[in-house]
Formats: structure tokens, sequence, C-alpha cells
């Protein structure tokens, strides 16, 4: 396959009325972006949104950024400080924030400067030309670590697992 093309998505659940043994199930924090699917393929690089409409041009520093084949699925976000902290993997913008470059045809340098998307990875589809979706998520987590420490890290980081003993405990 030579194109970059858009996949399903899986979708997170929030914690209401879920309970099921955590020793089958990862938490992670949610965060106030946009889901997005990054595929590179050849020498090209799309992003999608979550309804499959590409978005490349929006955030071609994204796209850039993804030099290595393959197609991850996460979070598109603007660095900043309104979400989230180091502990729980990193801080981010508000979503008003990341609106400023939304549905943009062209995006200035300056655009680019202000409000500097990044992507908190959940999970990898596609490793380098390894189909890894029927592999079990912990493989595929594991699969995604390798694959994140080799993008730039500006750009990409990996979302924080939350370490819980019950569902009570993460609620």
């Amino acid at each position: 396959e030579n194109v970059p093309v858009f996949r399903p998505f899986m979708l997170a659940h929030p914690l209401e009325d879920l309970r099921l043994s955590l020793d089958d199930y990862a938490a992670e924090w949610k965060w106030d972006g946009i889901r997005v699917q990054i595929v590179r393929v050849g020498e090209e690089t799309r992003l999608y949104s979550r309804a499959g409409d590409d978005i490349t041009r929006s955030f071609p520093e994204v796209a850039e950024a993804l030099d290595r084949r393959g197609v991850v699925d996460g979070e598109l976000l603007v660095k900043g400080a309104a979400q989230g902290a180091e502990e729980h993997g990193g801080a981010a913008a508000s979503f008003n924030a990341l609106q400023q470059r939304l549905g943009r045809k062209i995006v200035s340098p300056k655009m680019i400067a202000d409000y500097p998307a990044f992507v908190r990875l959940y999970d990898i589809l596609i490793d380098g030309g390894e189909d890894v979706r029927p592999l079990p998520w912990s493989e595929r987590r594991q699969r995604l670590e390798t694959f994140v420490a080799g993008l730039h890290p500006e750009r990409f980081d990996l979302s924080a697992l939350i370490e819980a003993e019950s569902f009570e405990a993460l609620e």
C-alpha cells in the first residue's frame, strides 16, 4: 500500500458504569484536544481527524516530524500549561489554543510558534510495514514505546499510564 489512508479508531471509554478487572485494561489521562491518526507511507505523511478528515495542512510541523513509516494514534494538543502537569505526562494548552489552528488552510510561521502542536500518542496500528492491530494492547504498547523513542520529542510524546488497584482508586 503506497497511499497514507485512514483506518478506523478504537475509542476510549469513560469510567462511569464500567466495572471490569483492571488486570485486563489500562487507564490513561483524558486530554482536551482532538483525536488524530498520523499515517506515514513512503515519503508522505498525513494527519486525519477522528472522522477521517485530512487535517495535514493545518499542522504541517507534526506531519514533517513523523519521518518513520507507520500509523500511530493519539491526541493532538498545543504546548501550554492549562491542562495537566508533569506527573500526568506533561502539560498542554487549552482546547481554545488548539482551535486557533484547526481548519486553517495556511498556517503561518508565527501561528506555529504561538500555538506549537504536538501529539500525545496512545497506540500504534502499523509499525514500519507491519500491521500490529491484531496484537494484544500490551504488545502494541511496547512497540509504541520503541517507536516514539525515535520520534521528535517536541512533536510526539507517550500517553502516561495511570497505576491504580481498582476503578474506585481511579475515580
